[in-house]
């Protein structure tokens, strides 16, 4: 060794065996455990493990890291997976579990993976997150899944039927997604659906054949998502489940279905805002499903935000008589109706309907006419919110152009009191024209409201 390395180790000695107690920690080892473990929790489930071979401290430091991701896509063989799953199970002993997240295959290991999720709920879990796939066989999530105390959020992605136990006990689940399940029985899935104080509720892709009429009743229910999947609308009873949901807490509902199913939702005097999305609908149930639309909005007429996507305005459109009995909507300040089509009957009859309406957005941009076709008689009389109340028009459309200028020229000079109209567009086809010219056509619109300011963005 030269004397300059020594030198520096004996400085190195001298700097750290400093009397004063003042001395900086110069190896990772010496910070706190409860740094390391934070440190940990940075880190892969895989990497963390990795760690017990730095030295005797970090040995088995990483069992009381308090989450545990599993997945088995970093594996290249099945068994070094469940060696691995099952190796961190047993040297954790007993120590709690605040996340724990199951990503994998089932094959042939169903019972093997339902033991991983029991070992989960007995240290004490509060959030846990199942996806699983490829299931061979039958496949059952451990009861005590659904008796567990301390559970507090639950996300469930199973391609299979989901099998529940006749009592189901979830004191402290406030948070519920559920993604691909089947569902087998109403008593039990109404349990789970129903959990007392359970306020965020998600289901999606989910099958709903095997019920027939289903009450969604948690009494803390503040926020609710149901995406339905497409399907042959031909070959399924378009009354396949009715489903009622109990909205005394509700603030935020969001539909996105084909509508097979006939939703509909009680007490919501708390509604705050609610989307609407038609996904798919077959020719021959279009004037059914018109009505059930208007009946769900009939429901939620208390509501303060409401989004309606354009197939949304399309179906209520599809029935003639239906144009005289659309809902009410007394306290709406906000809607968004997608599309903008100066012909469409029904779009103008929910401004007529929305008496104290401030905001209108056109989320899906300008359906341009298929003609020269004048469509003033539309605003005639001009909703009543557009000379009181109507403060706000916001349009984001991709491709804009002259024709489109001249629609809205058509909009705008009967709202009367419109502070601000908001253009989104992220280009402009060039031989619709240049950029320039068209913003100054806009900002030369005749406009009804003499203190219209008209903004643009690009995104």
């Amino acid at each position: 060794m030269d004397e300059t390395a020594v030198a520096c180790k004996s400085e190195y000695r001298e700097l750290k065996e400093e009397p004063d107690g003042d001395a900086v920690a110069y190896n990772i080892d010496d910070l706190p455990e409860a740094i390391l473990e934070h440190i940990l929790s940075f880190v892969s489930m895989e990497d963390a493990v990795r760690t017990c071979v730095l030295s005797k401290k970090w040995q088995y430091l990483w069992t009381s890291r308090p989450n545990l991701e599993l997945s088995d896509w970093p594996f290249s063989r099945r068994e070094h997976f469940t060696n691995f799953v099952e190796r961190v199970l047993v040297l954790r002993g007993s120590a709690h579990i605040k996340r724990f997240d199951l990503s994998c295959d089932v094959l042939g290991d169903a019972s093997r993976v339902s033991l991983w999720v029991s070992a989960a709920v007995k240290r004490n879990v509060e959030e846990c997150f199942v996806d699983l796939s490829d299931i061979q066989g039958d496949f059952v999530l451990p009861y005590c899944l659904f008796t567990c105390a301390t559970l507090t959020h639950m996300e469930l992605s199973i391609p299979w039927e989901l099998t529940l136990p006749s009592r189901i006990h979830l004191p402290n689940l406030k948070v519920l997604h559920l993604m691909d399940i089947m569902f087998v029985d109403e008593c039990s899935t109404e349990q789970l659906l129903s959990s007392p104080v359970l306020e965020e509720l998600s289901i999606e892709d989910c099958t709903w054949d095997n019920l027939q009429t289903l009450t969604i009743g948690a009494p803390m229910l503040k926020f609710l998502i149901i995406h339905d999947e497409d399907f042959d609308c031909s070959s399924i009873d378009p009354y396949s489940c009715r489903v009622m949901i109990c909205g005394n807490n509700l603030k935020s509902i969001h539909f996105m279905s084909p509508f097979l199913n006939d939703y509909q939702v009680e007490n919501t005097c708390a509604l705050l805002e609610a989307h609407i999305s038609v996904t798919d609908c077959c020719p021959s149930r279009i004037e059914q499903l018109a009505y059930r639309l208007n009946k769900l909005l009939e429901m939620i007429c208390s509501v303060k935000k409401l989004e309606l996507s354009s197939r949304t305005v399309h179906v209520l459109s599809s029935a003639d008589e239906l144009y005289l009995h659309l809902a009410v909507f007394p306290n709406l300040k906000s809607l968004d109706v997608g599309r903008l089509d100066m012909k469409c009957q029904v779009l103008f009859k929910l401004l007529h309907n929305s008496p104290h309406l401030e905001t209108l957005k056109f989320g899906e941009g300008i359906e341009l006419p298929s003609n020269d076709e004048e469509y003033g008689a539309t605003l005639d009389p001009a909703p009543p919110c557009f000379s009181s109340h109507l403060r706000q028009i916001e349009l984001f459309d991709l491709l804009l152009c002259e024709k489109k200028v001249c629609v809205l020229e058509l909009l705008l000079k009967h709202a009367m009191v419109l502070e601000i109209f908001m253009i989104c567009t992220r280009w402009l086809h060039p031989e619709q024209g240049d950029k320039e010219m068209l913003r100054k056509k806009l900002l030369e619109i005749h406009c009804g409201s003499r203190n219209l300011k008209i903004a643009f963005s690009d995104h």
